[in-house]
C-alpha cells in the first residue's frame, strides 16, 4: 500500500517505520517542521514537505497523526482539495470519526494505536492494540488488515467505545504516571531513591495479569486503617494539592462500589 504519513511526531514516527518495515511503500512524510519532516522521511525512502499544499494524490492512505486539535484543519483541506477518493484515517483516540465525516471525507477511518509512545524507545508492536473504524464496509476490512500486519491485536471500536477507552487510558496511564512523580518528589525531598519503589510498581503491575484491580487492593485505605491514613494527611500537610489527592483517593477506594465482595 502507498502511505502518507500526515505528522512527524511520536506517533506518526513509529507507525511509518513500521509500516515501512512491513513493505509498505511510504510516499512522503508532512510536518510543520521541515527538520522534522525530513528526518523521518529519509529513514523511509519518502519524500517530505512542510506545505499541506504540497501534499500529493499518489497514495492510497493518508495517516493523520498530529495533534488532536489540528486534526479538523487537516481533513478541511483534505476534503477541499480532491483528496475524495483517498483514505483518509487519523490515529487520535479522544477524537471521534465524524470530524472527518463532517468534512464530506468519502472514505474515512480511524486508525488508533493505544500507546504512549516515547522517542529514542522502540515500541513492541506485538502487544499494542490497533482500535479500528471506518465510514464504509470495504475501507475498515482494509484498515483491520493494516492493523493486523503491525498487531495481532486489532478492534473494530466506534466512537463512544473508543471515547470510554480513552478516558480509561488517561486514568491508568496518564494519571498513575503523575503518581509515581508525587511518589518521586516525595522521596527525592527526604534524600531517599525512588528504585525503592520499583519492585512493588512491578508487581502490583505484573498482578494485573491474572486479577482484577479492586480484587488485589491493598494500603491502608482497603484496611480502613484510619490511624495510618491520619499520620500520612499530617504529613501531607506541606503539600496540599497533594493531600486533597490522597484524600480524595482514599475515599474512592473506601467507597461502597469499589469494595470487593
Amino acid at each position: 500500500m502507498k502511505i502518507t504519513i500526515v505528522g512527524a511526531g511520536k506517533v506518526g514516527s513509529q507507525l511509518g517505520r513500521k509500516l515501512f518495515a512491513v513493505g509498505h511503500d511510504l510516499v512522503q512524510v508532512f510536518s510543520r517542521s521541515m527538520e522534522k519532516a525530513e528526518t523521518l522521511a529519509k529513514e523511509l525512502g519518502a519524500d517530505f514537505t512542510n506545505d499541506l499544499n504540497r501534499i500529493t494524490a499518489g497514495a492510497d492512505l493518508y495517516l493523520l497523526a498530529v495533534p488532536d486539535d489540528a486534526i479538523r484543519d487537516v481533513a478541511t483541506y483534505f476534503a477541499h482539495h480532491k483528496f475524495q477518493e483517498k483514505l483518509v484515517a487519523h490515529t487520535s483516540g479522544a477524537t471521534p470519526i465524524t470530524v472527518l465525516t463532517g468534512q464530506d471525507i468519502e472514505r474515512c477511518g480511524v486508525f488508533y494505536p493505544l500507546q504512549s509512545f516515547s522517542l529514542g524507545k522502540e515500541p513492541d508492536f506485538s502487544q499494542i492494540p490497533f482500535c479500528i473504524d471506518a465510514k464504509r464496509p470495504d475501507d475498515l476490512v482494509l484498515l483491520k488488515n493494516l492493523g493486523a500486519q503491525l498487531s495481532p491485536k486489532v478492534f473494530e471500536i466506534n466512537d463512544h467505545q473508543r471515547a470510554v477507552l480513552h478516558i480509561a487510558a488517561v486514568f491508568a496511564n496518564n494519571f498513575s504516571n503523575h503518581l509515581y512523580h508525587i511518589a518521586f518528589q516525595l522521596l527525592e525531598k527526604e534524600g531517599l531513591s525512588f528504585d525503592l519503589l520499583l519492585p512493588l510498581i512491578r508487581e502490583t503491575v505484573e498482578k494485573l495479569e491474572t486479577a482484577a484491580p479492586a480484587a488485589m487492593q491493598t494500603g491502608p485505605a482497603v484496611r480502613g486503617d484510619e490511624e495510618t491514613i491520619e499520620r500520612h494527611l499530617r504529613y501531607l500537610k506541606s503539600y496540599p494539592i497533594y493531600q486533597e489527592i490522597y484524600q480524595r483517593l482514599t475515599e474512592s477506594i473506601q467507597a461502597p462500589e469499589h469494595q470487593v465482595t
